[in-house]
């Protein structure tokens, strides 16, 4: 019997995704590296490390069987490693005044990039084990709120703001994917909403963020929204070309991470960044139909919890750089540098890649 296929489309975006990202880092990043690290393929060169090893991994993901993230051992282990490494961060420096990274070997990783793909794995365990019995909400939410909880907490106490509500997000979706009644919703909703607006209005810096305007303090707090803004508008309809963005000369903060897509806005214009925006909603209609072929309950909210994921990630990035949101800062996926967000990533579109073979 032949053996099924996964969706080629699916990899064929991710790889032209990431190749896209290799080249838009060295572009936005080659002065900012010259003057940090004195070198300008500082960024290029371990970039392009991370994203060897990140194709590796999807591969190799692909080859596995699915039966082994079944089983609840498994997921125990997974979620057990991933509070220790959050638990870990503790015990290495602050980094921008925040506990997120821990220290090996000239690398930085960060646990909380991978706690993505954890409570992706908890919440679909969980919902698909009480699928025959889905009535009983009280105890499916209970069974995904507790690990969650103290994951979130964790990454709080971090001074990771965003990464908690990109989390939250990915499982409400995934809860409301599977059809929680609306006032079972307003139970999670209503508490989260409040303790966002408790977290917002007991840090001044975060209070600021929301209410400011970048044009009343163009120097301070809204300097890295206003050069943002600078770079997409000057970029026209079709850019300044590959390496003629002016705003990456310093006056951009962090082009080639927070601010990546306000580069690609600048050197490419709105042709560019539509094509790109294209390419995450293509590559969101590919996962989704997934999640919908698939008959496996679990394996189907894996792939819509993996989908939602990259797609309101992307979309949140794109919505910071063009001053929709406050300013935080959210890697675009498989186009900012960095290795977690990179390996992380792939380790979800290597799990989405074997479900799209099951799913046939």
């Amino acid at each position: 019997m032949k053996e099924a296929r996964f969706d080629r489309y699916i990899l064929t975006l991710t790889l032209l995704l990431i190749c896209i990202g290799i080249v838009a880092i060295y572009s936005a990043s080659f002065i900012f590296a010259m003057t940090r690290k004195g070198t300008p393929n500082y960024f290029l060169w371990r970039q392009m490390l991370f994203a060897t090893a990140g194709i590796a991994i999807i591969f190799i993901i692909t080859k596995i069987k699915l039966d082994f993230i079944s089983n609840k051992k498994f997921l125990t282990l997974i979620f057990l490693i991933q509070i220790f490494l959050l638990i870990l961060v503790f015990f290495f420096p602050k980094i921008n005044g925040a506990h997120r990274w821990i220290q090996v070997l000239g690398f930085s990783i960060q646990p909380s990039e991978f706690g993505k793909i954890t409570a992706i794995l908890i919440t679909a365990f969980f919902l698909s084990k009480n699928q025959d019995k889905i009535c009983d909400w009280n105890k499916t939410l209970f069974q995904i709120g507790i690990p969650l909880s103290i994951m979130i907490v964790l990454i709080l106490i971090e001074k990771d703001f965003g990464m908690s509500l990109l989390i939250f997000g990915i499982v409400a979706s995934m809860i409301y994917a599977a059809g929680i009644p609306f006032k079972k919703a307003l139970l999670i909703a209503v508490p989260a909403v409040i303790l966002a607006i408790a977290l917002v209005v007991f840090e001044p810096y975060r209070l600021q963020r929301l209410t400011g305007n970048p044009e009343s303090d163009p120097q301070h707090s809204g300097f890295q929204v206003r050069q943002s803004l600078i770079a997409v508008g000057s970029g026209g309809i079709a850019g300044k070309n590959l390496g003629g963005g002016i705003q990456k000369r310093l006056f951009l903060p962090l082009p080639h991470t927070d601010f990546i897509f306000a580069n690609i806005g600048e050197e490419f214009g709105l042709v560019g960044s539509y094509l790109l925006i294209f390419l995450f909603l293509y590559l969101s209609y590919r996962g989704f139909r997934v999640a919908l072929k698939i008959d496996n309950s679990y394996y189907s909210f894996i792939a819509f919890g993996i989908t939602f994921w990259i797609l309101l990630q992307a979309l949140l990035h794109i919505a910071v750089n063009i001053n929709l949101l406050p300013p935080k800062g959210m890697p675009l996926p498989f186009i900012s540098y960095g290795g977690s967000s990179m390996i992380s990533t792939c380790i979800g579109l290597g799990l989405l890649l074997n479900i799209s073979r099951e799913a046939g």
